[in-house]
């Protein structure tokens, strides 16, 4: 009997020897499998990673080289209008008068009025031109004679209301002797050249005042006068 449970024991034994060893054997293959076995290529194809997105741009232009501007053309400026002065703007009539008196014991009582009306043309603004008549009338020691004859005269206006004035007249006045006496029906023509200062006070934009102090600073007559002339005068421009 002994035999008998001995075989049977041997018997499993070496089944549970078999079978620990087929187990430990089976781990040892599957582990060398897993570590020798070569890995699989993924064939799939590969993923396109993402891209940040960049803003979008528009290309670069070439830029033109600036062009020269052209010069703006001055703007023509509307001059206003102006007509030139008529000629009778520029006519202006005037006239001044004499008046005197003295006595002395050589001649006796002296007596003078005179009136000489001009008519001037304005060449500029300031200078000034024209012709003009004469006549004075006097009485000298009871004895009364006249003078006339024809002029012709300028201004020059210096300063506002002032101006200088000059005039050359021819005159036919009575005869006059060697001792200065007047000659009864004797006459002679005589030149003389006044010059001196005015003053002009306007009392309107046509009409106004003038008041001359000349001196007589030629004659032909020979007789020198130093006594300053005072005239009173008037002035009316035509427009």
């Amino acid at each position: 009997m002994l035999p008998t449970h001995t075989n049977k024991f041997s018997r499993w034994a070496v089944l549970l020897v078999f079978f620990f060893w087929g187990t430990w054997a089976t781990a040892v293959a599957q582990e060398r499998d897993s570590t020798q076995q070569k890995p699989q290529l993924d064939t799939s194809p590969p993923a396109v990673p993402a891209q940040p997105q960049a803003p979008v741009t528009q290309p670069n232009r070439p830029v033109p080289p600036p062009q020269p501007q052209p010069e703006p053309e001055p703007e023509e400026k509307e001059e206003p209008v102006t007509e030139r002065p008529s000629i009778r703007e520029k006519l202006f009539i005037g006239g001044s008068g004499d008046l005197g008196f003295s006595s002395n014991s050589y001649y006796g009582n002296f007596f003078n009025i005179g009136a000489s009306p001009i008519l001037g043309y304005r060449i500029t603004k300031r200078f000034a031109l024209g012709p003009g008549i004469v006549y004075n009338y006097y009485n000298l020691g009871g004895r009364s004679f006249s003078d006339y004859g024809a002029k012709a005269f300028t201004q020059v206006i210096l300063y506002k209301a002032f101006f200088l004035h000059a005039e050359h007249q021819i005159l036919n006045t009575q005869g006059y002797d060697s001792s200065g006496r007047i000659t009864p029906d004797s006459r002679q023509n005589i030149q003389s050249t006044l010059a001196g200062a005015g003053y002009r006070q306007m009392a309107s934009d046509r009409f106004g005042f003038d008041l001359y102090l000349l001196f007589n600073i030629a004659n032909s007559n020979g007789v020198r006068n130093s006594r300053p002339i005072l005239r009173a005068g008037f002035i009316y421009n035509l427009k």
